[in-house]
């Protein structure tokens, strides 16, 4: 401070400026000769400090960057490490939770809002009493009544029910039969089993524990019936899975998407999740491409529509003004297949397969804009590339989780994590607010410039900031719309079943087998978000009087939208 006041002081004298308050103003001192070489020499060291401060910043940045690589490159080896480990057939190496768990998961449960999930409506519970007398008691006692203690308690009984029909003969000798209930008309397995045997392997037990289960409760039962058991009600799984995604996609203000590896006949494949707050679906696919994303919101449709949703995916994907202008001429127009679209494309001149392909999802998304999804719908996910189409929103838990991942290698990176972090979830509190109450929206925003404005010697920090910065509109959608999470949590833990099945049975063999694991995961988790007992619907799945789960969730979102 003193150098730069005094060169300030000097400088000002040589310029003949106002001197400062209470300096002396002498004129032979703006004459003389000696102070220039002091002036000078001030302004060599202020310039040499500050290459050197600059150079000082440079260093930091490239021993932080190369701190950073390191610590990728430490990643990369553990896992080939791992795998080579896996191909050995050695132990996997134990994994151990980092210190301070139980504070950084209250800090987590903090920033994430609460589950508004309704409760289980679980089946009545038969109510039984036992009176345990206490034997001898001495002269003087009085009774008093009981001491009431409650033990929770289920039976198992394995029994055979043999149904006795009616017959009568007519005086033609023809014959009259009494007819069996339609819960077991073609089979001889109960409901209460049948719905037993499909819960327990929704929950994660595979065929050769249910088989060994059944056995040792006294059920006559083999392997392929337990097989058949569950594989015989597939058909009916995708068809009521199709009803709920077509239903869910129609009532819900917003779709939560997300995704998962899968293995099919021992190949990499991937199950896609598609839901709401009332509802979930699944679909293992082989392919994790948007045009994938596309035919699962398509079901079975197929039509390419050139209106505003077609020219802005086009816009996004970084298509050229003039192409963009051209399908601005002939908006409006509709193909109902693929080969309409392409002819359009040889026409014009356009051989670009990739160009080709984002002209052909371009068309898919301009169908779906009108006719599955509606224009106010808000698609949230995790921001990968497959599902950033249309209404989308970001979720800020995955945007900000490379921060977590981060090593720290120096005491100012750490500082800089921590402000920047900081100031995230600030941010993420006002603006949870602000959609609710629909008030403080500039505070937002400026806080939101804040944030981007940051700046860090860390490239890895900088990265996360610039994401912030070019994401921002769907970072913001829920400023927008009232009540819309921020976070894809809920999305990932409905697909966390799904993971726990892949690791427990692996791949499925058999397009059967898939259709019934989608389909009884979709029963499953629908029915968890309806808050309906999901033993009492496959109960009363095998009876043949089950409840519709897609006018349950057509109930809760009309409901939903009453009260709001």
């Amino acid at each position: 401070m003193t150098v730069i006041f005094a060169l300030t002081t000097v400088e000002a004298m040589m310029k003949h400026e106002n001197l400062p308050i209470g300096f002396p103003d002498i004129p032979e001192m703006r004459e003389s000769l000696w102070l220039k070489p002091i002036i000078e020499l001030f302004n060599k060291q202020n310039q040499l400090i500050q290459e050197q401060a600059q150079k000082i910043q440079e260093q930091a940045q490239i021993i932080q960057a190369q701190a950073e690589q390191i610590n990728a490159l430490k990643e990369e080896v553990r896992q080939l490490k791992d795998e080579i480990a896996r191909l050995k057939k050695n132990p996997k190496r134990p994994k151990f939770r980092p210190p301070g768990g139980s504070k950084n998961k209250n800090r987590e449960s903090n920033l994430s809002p609460k589950s508004t999930l309704p409760a289980y409506k679980t089946p009545l519970k038969q109510q039984q009493e036992v009176h345990i007398r206490l034997g001898q008691v001495p002269q003087g006692f009085r009774f008093k009544g009981y001491a009431s203690y409650i033990v929770q308690e289920l039976e198992i009984v394995p029994k055979d029910v043999v149904y006795k029909m009616e017959m009568w003969e007519g005086p033609d000798g023809s014959i009259l039969q009494a007819k069996l209930p339609k819960g077991i008309q073609g089979t001889h397995f109960g409901s209460e089993l049948l719905a037993l045997v499909h819960n327990l392997y929704a929950f994660g037990m595979a065929e050769p524990g249910l088989f060994a289960l059944l056995r040792g409760l006294g059920i006559d039962i083999s392997e392929g019936q337990v097989h058949n058991i569950l594989m015989k009600e597939s058909a009916k799984y995708q068809a009521l899975s199709e009803l709920i995604l077509k239903t869910g996609l129609a009532m819900a203000p917003y779709i939560r998407v997300d995704d998962t590896g899968a293995k099919h006949q021992h190949k990499n494949g991937v199950c896609t999740h598609i839901g709401g707050e009332f509802f979930a679906y699944y679909r293992t696919t082989s392919s994790k491409s948007r045009k994938n994303f596309l035919k699962i919101l398509l079901q079975g449709k197929e039509e390419y529509w050139i209106n505003e949703a077609f020219i802005w995916h086009l816009y996004e994907c970084g298509a050229e003004d003039d192409l963009l202008n051209c399908f601005e001429e002939i908006k409006g127009k509709k193909y109902r297949r693929k080969k309409g679209l392409m002819r359009l494309l040889d026409d014009w001149g356009i051989g670009n397969k990739k160009l080709q392909e984002q002209c052909l999802e371009a068309g898919l998304i301009g169908f779906i804009s009108e006719t599955i999804l509606r224009k106010d719908q808000v698609l949230l996910s995790d921001r990968a590339g497959q599902f950033a189409i249309l209404n989308h929103a970001a979720c800020w838990i995955h945007m900000e989780r490379p921060l977590r991942k981060l090593k720290v290698t120096c005491v100012e990176v750490e500082e800089s994590l921590k402000q920047v972090r900081e100031a995230i979830w600030v941010l993420y509190d006002k603006v949870k607010e602000a959609s609710w109450t629909q008030t403080g929206k500039e505070e937002v925003h400026k806080l939101y410039d804040e944030l981007v404005k940051m700046k860090s010697i860390s490239p890895e920090i900088n990265e996360v900031i610039a994401s912030f910065k070019k994401y921002r509109e769907e970072m913001l959608k829920a400023l927008d719309y009232p009540k819309l999470p921020l976070h894809n949590n809920d999305s990932e833990r409905d697909i966390r079943g799904m993971v726990k099945r892949r690791n427990i049975s692996g791949s499925t063999k058999s397009d059967v087998g898939k259709a019934f694991r989608d389909g009884l995961m979709t029963l499953k988790q629908t029915c968890f978000r309806l808050g309906v007992s999901f033993f009492g619907f496959m109960k009363d799945w095998f009876e043949r009087d089950p409840v519709n789960l897609a006018d349950l969730v057509v109930e809760k979102y009309r409901a939903q939208n009453a009260t709001a």
